[in-house]
């Protein structure tokens, strides 16, 4: 097909042009991406659109990496407070796009401008302003306990998305969030502060890992007091997922685990498992955060990632919350991909929050 073709398609007056957009809920839909929970009473729901991105196909013998920053990424709402957001890349009519078209979403970034990172301040990555929310090729979406939300502040979005088109054919692909929000006036609401841990922060997010098993740390120290009440991780693939310790008090707060797909996603990331509940960690300013990144890699690699997003509640009252279920205080165990022997694991061990046990620092 040719370009002006598949830009006709898919809606572009110009070549070059990204256009932007949001819809309510009723807009297109991936109907067979996951969901974060039903919505809560009062509770609305948008559905943000970027794009369309017009991805050239593959040359023979390598992939491009499609990397474009975005200059205004369209926001939900204002004056609100966000309590989900469910991630997906689609087609122009709203099917789900992946590989089985051979297309990846490598990662979408989104950061309020006028913001500072928390863990970056405006070195770095951080010059986009302060890191709200992310998702690789696995989507996961996130859902923050109930009374709690991600305060949307006056000014612009920003972004960064790369993509990659592992197909000998051009294509043109939108990302989508469906984003649950409710107003800023809602009773009751507490704001949280979003922390983006990573091993390679401020920087590419890129680091490198042997074959076979390893365990790569970074930690950072806290300027914050308050309660973890979510977090999540990404890895690529060979990776087993992360854990997240405070090594100051030698409590575990979340351990995510990567989940691989079959099919033409076979030995691919397709979800990262989630902790979310309001007391799933207490933290104080000066309290050393230790991220542990696990891979169990078929072979060498100097590019992959091992990033954690928390949601922080802003508190003194640091012991308060209440108990996490059995379902937050356990650690599934992880298969690595399936073109390794389907009878090697690797156990990530207990997750407890408020437990007794040690920060797992090693594989």
């Amino acid at each position: 097909m040719r370009y002006s073709a598949l830009l006709r398609a898919a809606g572009l007056f110009t070549a070059g042009t990204v256009a932007l957009a949001s819809a309510t809920l009723s807009g297109s839909a991936d109907a067979s991406a996951p969901t974060a929970t039903v919505i809560n009473a009062g509770e609305s729901s948008s559905v943000v659109r970027v794009g369309p991105f017009i991805l050239p196909p593959a040359p023979a013998g390598e992939v491009p990496h499609v990397n474009r920053p975005l200059a205004n990424v369209p926001k939900p709402c204002e004056d609100c407070y966000i309590t989900a957001i469910e991630p997906r890349l689609v087609t122009a009519d709203g099917k789900r796009a992946d590989m089985s078209s051979g297309v990846m979403l490598h990662h979408f970034v989104v950061a309020e401008a006028g913001g500072t990172d928390v863990t970056c301040g405006h070195n770095g990555i951080g010059a986009m302003g302060r890191r709200l929310f992310a998702s690789g090729d696995e989507r996961t979406p996130i859902r923050l306990p109930d009374g709690f939300g991600f305060k949307v502040q006056p000014g612009p979005w920003t972004g960064l998305i790369e993509l990659m088109n592992h197909s000998q054919v051009p294509q043109a692909v939108f990302f989508e969030a469906v984003v649950h929000h409710v107003p800023a006036s809602t009773q009751g609401m507490k704001p949280v502060t979003p922390v983006w841990l990573d091993v390679n922060n401020c920087m590419t997010s890129e680091y490198a890992v042997p074959a076979g098993r390893s365990a790569t740390e970074w930690s950072w120290v806290s300027s914050l007091t308050g309660r973890v009440i979510a977090a999540g991780g990404h890895v690529h693939a060979g990776g087993v997922g992360l854990t997240l310790d405070n090594a100051t008090t030698k409590k575990r707060i979340c351990s995510s685990a990567a989940g691989y797909g079959s099919g033409a996603m076979d030995g691919m990331v397709t979800s990262m498992s989630t902790c979310s509940w309001d007391s799933l960690g207490a933290l104080r300013a000066g309290d050393r955060l230790l991220m542990t990144s696990l891979y169990d890699a078929p072979q060498a690699m100097n590019d992959v990632m091992g990033i954690m997003l928390l949601a922080v509640y802003e508190t003194d009252d640091v012991t308060g919350g209440t108990k996490a279920p059995a379902s937050m205080r356990k650690t599934p165990t992880t298969k690595v991909p399936g073109s390794m022997d389907s009878g090697h694991h690797m156990d990530m061990g207990d997750m407890d929050h408020g437990g007794d046990g040690p920060p797992h620092s090693s594989a």
